[in-house]
């Protein structure tokens, strides 16, 4: 390895194009990488809808979701299938086994049992089936409303969508642009409502009109003439207009004379109907999610999107349309690489500055320089693999920036030593860089090790973070090969601009006085190895109590909210026009505060976890500035908005809640139950919500409890419809048309499809009398009243039925007092202890689980627990081969509890009892550096023979410099993030406060404990 080292030292020519072709090939890459928000990836869970349009929640279950379930029953590789049955819908979550080798053979398996399942032919459609993909994901949202215009009517709503079309149309123009998804926007529909009165004067039934209508829209290619030109012969009589159905004659004589259609129908352009008001800053609107070409990162997708924007307000300055953007994906990602600058030019700037105070000006540039290097080797070989820039590789850069330059400090000060002590100069790059070629490769090993861990998470999350290690390791990597062969050769080479600040050879360093003081103070420790090492013992037990009994770990403690949700209810009887109208107060105040608010999307008419709801109730998403730009605290904000919004006329309740990562319910508890017994179901849920309302730090207790809904059931007589001589066929259809309108047939006009849609005027659907007083034609062409033909009883039935793997199932959501110590962890061990025995010794059958939080930070937890064990594995190993030795690697992991505790102390300190998982991947990357410094003394003392107290004092004496020199360019390049100097990111911060302030601690134990522990070793051998 030696002669290795010389070879590459004396090739300055080699090194030097090997180090400036990495750098140019890095910029090119740069150049051609994809940015995105994540990584490349599929999630685990497919989600199906399929449409039965009017069918109420019970029909749906039986006819759509449980055809569904059965036929997915045969399917392997499934974890969980979860179904809601709605009026009108049934939608259906299917999570993958993350076990199951073939995830794209499941996935077919689950598109073929779909497809061939069996479903009412009024399912026009085909059932939708979605699986989230990463590089299918929108990268912003945009809202488009009409200004002064809170409130669509028919006009402004059609001048809106056509703005709406333009808009699409000439952003799917753009290259960087793939797909644009319009929701709220109201399909255009010919609507041709029959008069009831009309209807029944002229005795002509709904179905002969919905047949004339069908039956004369003719548009019917003939064929070819055998004339010259072949001329083609079409037959058409085309209804696509109000004109054309308004003089459509139903019943004529041979004159041509009788019943139009117009006499008993008004034909209208119209919209078809939604069951929801959706709107944007106060207005009505429409929203569009963008989706980006695969071949364009987000970056300039964003930036061709937001120019586009740009231009078509200056072209429609005149014109009353706003235009809104939502929801900018491409800010993590810019963020985050601002942050890498910053950090990366603070910390060439701040290591060359300490290295020129520890060592001399030449060797700190070239130390520095491993920082682009790295950066470069990992981009290049990141981006041969396949991998792009997004939020977790920048997060893996980001986590080893203060770390990477460690090795090289290590090679640098020991060639420096070597030259102090009068070594000629290529003997002192070769055999100073080989000196530390074993610990700083086992050192690389171990700290690549600590971070597998991340490997084996599973889930969503799992997908995300499974990127960090590799960049990781190929960082490191990087770095590795800087420090071993471009750095020698570096400092041995003639660098003219810097080699005038050079010490001479053999010119002692102003720090050689305070390593002569430490070993001193060091020799007074062994004298009295037993009381410091009580000393750190007790610290140790300190620590592990404090731990224990201060310290709770929560997934996402301190994650900075950008979005708040808000639940409102407005008076009970409000219909959703006076719901819409009562929260306008409510969004006024939001958007009233805009230095901290992006904007402000209402929802009136829909349940934010999937099921109608009543017409009182509304929620409210309010997008929020990041948290380093906003001119108020989060804090402060809510508390002003809850007060604000107690003296707001007509809303009964306004709950507002911070959006978490990765959880939509915004709860912290949510707990499921399931049982297809609906009493026992419905009393268990009862026992758990008054058990939930004893417990003091338990707030918000609120039980999914699905709304009822009145229902009449028409209950066909088969007698009767044998002696009115009329088929149950001619009753639904005559019904539906009546209650629910039936679409005749579709006309495409310009890019839009327009549905002819057959039914009466809305104030006819309000009177029961008036549908009893519909007549069904027979088969002899007679009329007959429906109220002839059937019973009506009316009932109340729930307007969605939710279903775990096959079992009816409700929720239960809650929340944690404000300012209290608890976790939900703790709240679910109290409830497994106190509540779940009790309900299971009830209703044995009834089946109770976590979901959502605590159910992922539980299998996080143990996933971590297990990882964790296998590192300590792993690193044991490592460090046994390096010193072929049973015993000194229990030397070096004994050191690990006491950096842990290290990290335990420093949150203690900033006031943070509340941990989580990114704080504990702080602390890995923490003990990784810790354990790097344990072996590079550790391997100096093996490598010298002598054994006595004052030798160890003196060898480690030879270790203060490089231990201090890593350990503050360390905390000074990773601090800055830590406090949001270098940018704000909540995830990140508590995972740099770990790591900087651990390895301060951590420090005190390499310097102290490390030789104090090696003296035990030492006078054994």
């Amino acid at each position: 390895m030696k002669n290795i080292i010389l070879y590459a030292a004396q090739k300055h020519l080699l090194t030097n194009m090997i180090f400036v072709g990495t750098i140019i090939f890095a910029i090119f890459t740069w150049m051609n990488v994809g940015k995105e928000e994540m990584p490349e990836f599929a999630s685990n869970w497919i989600r199906v809808t399929a449409v039965y349009p009017g069918a109420p929640a019970e029909d749906v279950e039986l006819f759509v979701t449980k055809p569904l379930e059965d036929e997915l029953k045969g399917v392997v590789g499934i974890e969980e299938v979860s179904t809601t049955s709605s009026v009108g819908v049934s939608s259906i979550r299917i999570i993958l086994d993350d076990d199951y080798p073939n995830k794209e053979e499941v996935t077919q398996e689950i598109k073929d049992a779909i497809l061939r399942t069996d479903l009412p032919s009024e399912v026009r459609n085909l059932p939708k089936m979605r699986q989230f993909k990463s590089a299918a994901k929108a990268i912003l949202d945009i809202g488009i409303y009409v200004k002064g215009k809170p409130y669509l009517d028919g006009e402004s709503r059609k001048k809106l969508q056509q703005y709406v079309q333009s808009f699409e149309s000439q952003l799917l123009a753009l290259k960087e642009i793939s797909i644009v998804d319009r929701s709220y926007y109201r399909k255009p529909e010919l609507q041709i409502l029959v008069n009831p009165n009309e209807n029944l004067k002229n005795e002509i039934s709904l179905s002969e009109i919905r047949n004339q209508i069908k039956s004369n829209n003719i548009r019917v290619p003939i064929g070819s003439m055998r004339d010259r030109g072949e001329s083609k012969v079409t037959a058409i009589n085309e209804l696509e207009d109000v004109k054309s159905l308004n003089s459509l004659i139903l019943r004529g004589n041979y004159e041509g004379q009788g019943i139009l259609l117009g006499d008993i129908a008004t034909v209208k352009d119209g919209f078809e109907k939604s069951s929801s008001i959706f709107k944007v800053n106060g207005h009505e609107a429409v929203l569009l999610n963008i989706k980006k070409s695969v071949s364009t990162d987000i970056l300039s997708a964003q930036k061709s999107v937001m120019t586009f924007i740009e231009n078509f307000r200056k072209n429609n300055s005149d014109s009353p349309i706003e235009i809104v953007t939502m929801d900018d994906e491409s800010f993590a990602v810019t963020n985050r690489l601002n942050i890498i600058t910053k950090n990366g030019v603070i910390g060439f700037f701040l290591i060359t500055l300490i290295l020129l105070l520890f060592l001399d000006i030449k060797t700190g540039f070239w130390v520095a320089m491993g920082i682009p290097f790295s950066m470069g080797f990992t981009l290049i070989i990141a981006h041969l693999l396949g991998y792009t820039v997004n939020n977790m590789t920048l997060a893996g850069i980001i986590i080893v920036l203060g770390i990477v330059v460690d090795d090289a400090i290590i090679v640098a000060e020991n060639i420096s030593r070597h030259r102090e002590e009068g070594m000629p100069l290529y003997e002192a790059v070769s055999h100073g860089t080989a000196e530390v070629f074993k610990p700083i490769v086992a050192s690389i090993l171990t700290t690549c090790v600590a971070f597998l861990p991340l490997l084996y998470f599973e889930g969503f999350f799992g997908k995300l973070v499974s990127f960090i290690p590799l960049v990781v390791i190929l960082m490191l990597g990087g770095s590795l090969i800087e420090s071993l062969f471009i750095l020698p050769a570096h400092m041995a080479g003639k660098t003219p601009l810097l080699d005038r600040f050079k010490k001479d050879v053999g010119q002692k360093s102003w720090f050689h006085k305070y390593e002569d003081i430490y070993a001193n103070v060091l020799l007074r420790i062994f004298n009295h190895r037993l009381i410091v090492l009580s000393v750190f013992v007790t610290l140790l037990a300190a620590g592990g109590y404090l731990f224990k009994t201060k310290m709770k770990f929560v997934m996402f403690p301190r994650e900075e909210s950008k979005e708040l949700y808000i639940k409102v209810k407005a008076r009970k009887g409000f219909v959703r026009d006076e719901t819409a109208r009562a929260i306008a107060p409510l969004e006024k105040m939001f958007i009233d505060s805009g230095a901290n608010v992006v904007a402000v999307r209402s929802r009136v008419g829909l349940s934010r976890r999937g099921g109608e709801v009543k017409e009182n109730e509304a929620s409210i998403n309010v997008e929020l500035l990041p948290a380093d730009q906003r001119s108020t605290p989060l804090s402060v904000l809510i508390k002003d908005w809850k007060q604000k919004s107690g003296n707001i006329k007509d809303l009964d309740s306004v709950k507002i809640l911070r959006g978490r990562w990765g959880h939509s319910s915004g709860n912290s508890i949510e707990i499921q139950v399931q049982e297809n017994d609906e009493e026992k179901r419905i009393k268990a849920v009862d026992l758990i919500e008054k058990k939930m309302k004893e417990i003091d730090s338990i707030v918000d207790v609120e039980v999914e409890k699905p709304l009822m809904k009145n229902e009449y059931l028409f209950r066909i007589k088969q007698d009767r419809l044998i002696r009115y001589n009329v088929t149950a066929e001619k009753v639904t259809s005559t019904l539906r048309s009546f209650v629910e309108g039936s679409i005749l047939y579709s006309i495409n006009k310009g890019d839009e499809e327009i549905d002819v849609r057959l039914s009466v005027p809305d104030d006819a659907k309000r009177d029961l009398k008036k549908l009893l007083d519909l007549r069904v034609e027979n088969k002899s062409g007679r009329l007959v009243y429906l109220r002839k033909i059937v019973d009506i009883e009316e009932v109340d039935r729930p307007v969605n039925i939710k279903r775990t793997n096959f079992k009816r199932t409700t929720m239960i959501y809650a929340n944690i007092e404000k300012g209290s110590d608890t976790t939900p962890l703790q709240i679910a061990e109290k409830l497994e202890e106190l509540v779940f025995p009790k309900v299971s010794g009830l209703y044995p059958t009834t089946l109770i689980t976590f979901k959502g939080e605590i159910e992922d930070t539980r299998e996080s937890q143990g996933e971590f627990r297990n990882s964790v064990i296998m590192v300590v594995v792993m690193i044991f190993m490592i460090l046994a081969i390096m010193f072929d030795s049973l015993t000194k690697p229990f030397l070096v992991l004994s050191i690990v509890p006491f950096a842990l505790v290290g990290v335990v102390y420093v949150f203690i300190l900033h006031g943070m009892s509340v941990y989580g998982f990114f704080a504990a991947i702080g602390a890995l990357g923490m003990v990784g550096v810790v354990i790097n410094d344990a072996i590079v003394m550790i391997d100096k003392f093996e490598k010298d023979s002598r054994r006595s107290l004052s030798s160890i004092a003196k060898i480690a004496s030879t270790r203060l410099r490089p231990v201090l020199v890593t350990t503050i360019t360390t905390v000074v390049g990773i601090l800055p993030t830590a406090y949001g100097i270098a940018g704000h990111d909540s995830m990140l911060a508590e995972m740099m406060l770990a790591m900087g302030w651990g390895l301060v601690f951590a420090t005190c134990i390499t310097l102290v404990l490390i030789p104090c522990l090696y003296t035990f070793v030492a006078s054994e051998e």
